[in-house]
């Protein structure tokens, strides 16, 4: 495997890092299994929530918003998964598991559902990705396995069917730390039960970018809380595609040039360190980006 990973090293272009599993130095690498299959659960408390906000919506709806009516029952379908994931993870964990939080997801009609269903699943995903290196325990290793592949069907459909774009992102999803994660989760996040809390897993000031963000543009940014503390120090912007991130300063004005050759989905974090993007040099984010390419590999700009 790691002759894989030198490989694609020789790729990379000279102003990028090779960003894998293997090189992070997380706070949250101390996780016991129990912690980690508490992580997975609280994703399937969010994710589940999430989609109990379709009862909100009639086919028709999706009709009207110019979207396939017969993808309505399929968010059903997959509403009625993420249940399932939530009862074999309280099954498993019985007296440890996590209570679900109060959330509150921005979605006010079948298209903003859409958007942020696709933000849904790919923190699904590369959750489920870096999860696998906490388990030990066959049983919970087929477990989440399981639920990865289908939580990565879910997302393959939303882009391919509903988005009517790229079914997957690139040749890797992106094994983003738990804590940046985390960060993400926490934007549709209102409070936690206190006995939920798992340790050595953070969160991060909100990074944020422009809706209208694309490749090659120069584009300012900003994150909420921000600390004097960094004024003084120099700070870049990683941009981690699968196992490949390129890693460009962030100027004085909060102004970034996005690299013109991002496509996919995309996790943009601020560090005050250009060779590292783990917890300790995090200063913001992860944002989500999402750099659509039609088939035969050109830059497209979707909907939603």
């Amino acid at each position: 495997m790691r002759a894989i990973f030198t490989s694609l090293a020789l790729v990379i272009l000279s102003s990028s890092v090779l960003s894998l599993p293997s090189e992070r130095r997380e706070s949250d690498s101390s996780l016991t299994e129990i912690q980690a299959l508490n992580f997975a659960l609280s994703l399937e408390h969010f994710q589940s929530y999430f989609y109990k906000q379709l009862q909100q919506y009639e086919p028709q709806d999706f009709s009207n918003a110019g979207l396939p009516p017969w993808s309505h029952g399929r968010y059903a379908q997959i509403s009625s998964h993420e249940l399932i994931h939530v009862q074999l993870l309280e099954n498993i964990l019985g007296d440890n598991a996590v209570e679900p939080c109060t959330y509150n997801f921005p979605d006010t009609d079948p298209r903003s559902f859409v958007k942020t269903s696709n933000i849904v699943e790919a923190i699904a995903s590369s959750a489920y990705t870096t999860l696998a290196k906490y388990l030990s325990d066959p049983d919970y290793v087929i477990s989440i396995s399981s639920i990865h592949s289908v939580e990565a069907r879910h997302s393959a459909w939303i882009n391919a069917d509903v988005r009517e774009g790229a079914a997957w992102s690139m040749a890797f999803d992106a094994p983003m730390g738990l804590s940046q994660l985390n960060t993400i989760m926490n934007d549709f996040i209102v409070s936690c039960p206190s006995s939920n809390s798992l340790p050595h897993v953070r969160i991060f000031p909100t990074l944020t970018f422009p809706p209208s963000a694309m490749s090659g543009q120069t584009v300012q940014v900003s994150f909420s809380p921000a600390d004097p503390e960094h004024d003084s120090q120099t700070l870049y912007a990683w941009f981690i595609s699968g196992f490949k991130a390129l890693v460009v300063p962030l100027n004085a004005d909060m102004t970034v040039t996005i690299p013109d050759t991002l496509q996919g989905f995309v996790f943009s974090v601020i560090t005050n360190h250009k060779e590292s993007v783990s917890d300790d040099a995090t200063v913001a984010g992860p944002a989500f980006l999402v750099f659509d390419y039609d088939y035969q590999g050109n830059d497209q700009s979707l909907p939603m």
